[in-house]
């Protein structure tokens, strides 16, 4: 659902930010950002049905990284997963609901401060955020590996432009 939701998103705002008429080269572009943004998902989808048996979604797992990045930091509350995910705490809220009935997280309150709860993966999803990673890695050096240095370098600066136009469109809208 969401996922659908996000590609329509996506296919939409490139269309439209490349404006109205799209030479060949932009819709080659427009294109390959489309095909490509839901390729990946699929794979990724295809790879959580055989990792988890269709229990998670791909958004939870996106969650669930979210969690361990927040927990590298000491950050891993529901206000911080929240702002680190890019949804509303109630939204993050519902999702750990979830996650916690799936036995993905527990709440833990903070030993000091009893008002703090900390979100925390369980053992199930450390094993999952890992075999998610392995999916990014392999993937990776899938594509580098036809690359020259040079080549790669002009990916890497390429893609930091196409990451910096969407980090503009979502922090603006």
């Amino acid at each position: 659902m969401l996922t659908s939701f996000i590609r329509c998103e996506i296919l939409f705002e490139v269309q439209t930010n490349l404006g109205g008429t799209m030479n060949s080269s932009k819709e080659q572009l427009n294109h390959f950002l489309v095909v490509t943004f839901n390729t990946i998902l699929r794979l990724e989808e295809k790879t959580l049905e055989n990792l988890t048996n269709n229990h998670l979604s791909i958004s939870e797992v996106h969650l669930l990284e979210t969690i361990f990045e927040t927990m590298k930091k000491a950050e891993n509350t529901a206000t911080n997963i929240a702002h680190a995910a890019g949804i509303t705490l109630g939204s993050l809220t519902t999702a750990v609901k979830t996650l916690e009935k799936k036995g993905y997280v527990i709440r833990e309150r903070d030993k000091k401060d009893k008002r703090i709860i900390h979100i925390l993966p369980t053992p199930i999803a450390t094993f999952v955020n890992e075999q998610h990673k392995v999916f990014h890695e392999r993937m990776v050096e899938e594509i580098v590996s036809n690359l020259s240095i040079q080549e790669e370098e002009i990916l890497i600066n390429a893609l930091s432009k196409v990451q910096s136009y969407f980090g503009n469109q979502t922090s603006t809208n």
